[in-house]
């Protein structure tokens, strides 16, 4: 599968999303830690928007897991 696919990108914000709900975090407060706009965040989870490296870095540190947590490689929801 093309790592860019809609369905991946769909797969990866539910994750995001599903974090985020975890640490009673909303779409704005973790646009400010990772600043980009409320907006950016929705357009993420719903999968509308593709994430660069450095955003999924960005997000993993402040949604306290790892990039591979957000993609889909491991299961693991808390960083070590």
């Amino acid at each position: 599968m093309h790592p860019d696919t809609h369905e991946t990108r769909k797969k990866i914000g539910h994750r995001i999303k599903v974090r985020r709900v975890e640490l009673y975090m909303q779409q704005k407060d973790l646009g400010a830690l990772v600043g980009v706009t409320q907006t950016h965040i929705s357009e993420w989870e719903i999968g509308r928007r593709a994430l660069r490296v450095e955003q999924a870095l960005e997000l993993a540190k402040a949604l306290k897991t790892t990039v591979g947590y957000l993609v889909g490689e491991s299961e693991t929801r808390d960083a070590a």
